[in-house]
């Protein structure tokens, strides 16, 4: 069975420990190990919100809770991502289950599209397919340690923009242009599905990390940079029109994470020259992500009218 969680339910959580870890990644969780009792108190916070206590369900068999899932708005209300999907690795039922009713929910509330981002290598995956999610897009985790060889932390940060072309912070009224470098840099597929109209990936676009910058040439723009910090960790997100343009930002980026010892960025497979650019400054990759959608806006098939005879 499938309900809305109750606060009561933190404790089953707490009692089953690790059993129940989160299998759902965000942009900005998936270098981060998550703590047991902070995830529950993020719960329970969650609860008392007058929408979040909407997004949080539970699978339970009898008195035994068996999972959870939970959702947040992307850029709108009119996108949902699982940011929880707290299951043991081979319940493929509860998982069938739990996204089921995520898609009961969002379509109830005029959700047109739901984002989910699994390992590559999850069991679940299958089960995910199963409930009506599609895989899209596969992303590589690419971290550094700079504490570990000195020569690839100079490299890492070497080579700074000079002022002239340096990029500047993204302004409110810059969005319409950050598209048009969107639609330069990403594949047909992809944008079919995040968006190849402006409303739609306006809507459907996923969080960017920290503060957004972009490189401006002629008008337009040809690199766009996000960042942010976390104690000792910095992540970083790059896109550009071409591998010079590119190479500007990531290193603008770089240098404004230069006091972090860890770095990590999460880049879509298609971005060959960003994975070859990440690799020279010794980023290694360490794991792997297939990012699926599921459509919950059922459009309509208007008549098509012909002249009798025709």
């Amino acid at each position: 069975m499938v309900r809305s969680f109750l606060p009561l339910d933190v404790l089953d959580i707490a009692l089953q420990g690790r059993s129940l870890s989160n299998k759902a990644r965000t942009k900005g969780n998936v270098a981060k190990r998550a703590t047991l009792f902070g995830g529950l108190a993020n719960l329970l916070g969650q609860w008392f919100s007058p929408r979040g206590k909407y997004c949080v369900w539970v699978c339970t068999e009898g008195f035994a809770l068996r999972g959870l899932s939970s959702v947040r708005d992307r850029c709108s209300p009119q996108a949902w991502e699982v940011d929880r999907l707290l299951l043991r690795d081979q319940d493929g039922d509860c998982c069938i289950s739990l996204l089921e009713q995520v898609s009961l929910a969002g379509g109830e509330l005029a959700v047109e599209k739901v984002f989910l981002r699994l390992p590559d290598t999850s069991p679940l995956l299958s089960a995910a397919e199963q409930a009506g999610f599609v895989p899209y897009l596969t992303e590589r985790l690419y971290w550094l340690d700079k504490g570990k060889d000195k020569d690839l932390a100079s490299a890492a940060t070497a080579g700074q923009a000079s002022s002239e072309s340096s990029p500047r912070r993204r302004q409110v009224d810059d969005e319409y242009r950050v598209f048009e470098l969107y639609q330069k840099c990403v594949p047909t597929p992809v944008r079919r599905v995040e968006g190849a109209a402006f409303a739609q990936w306006k809507a459907n676009r996923d969080r960017s990390v920290g503060q957004e910058w972009v490189l401006e040439r002629q008008g337009g723009f040809v690199g766009w940079t996000a960042f942010e910090t976390d104690g000792n960790r910095g992540q970083l997100e790059a896109m550009a029109t071409s591998d010079d343009e590119l190479e500007r930002v990531v290193e603008y980026g770089l240098t404004c994470l230069s006091d972090c010892r860890y770095l990590y960025c999460l880049v879509p497979e298609f971005d060959l020259a960003l994975l070859r650019l990440l690799e020279r400054r010794g980023f290694g990759q360490t794991s792997r992500y297939s990012v699926l959608a599921k459509d919950l806006l059922v459009r309509a098939q208007e008549p098509c009218l012909m002249p009798v005879g025709a």
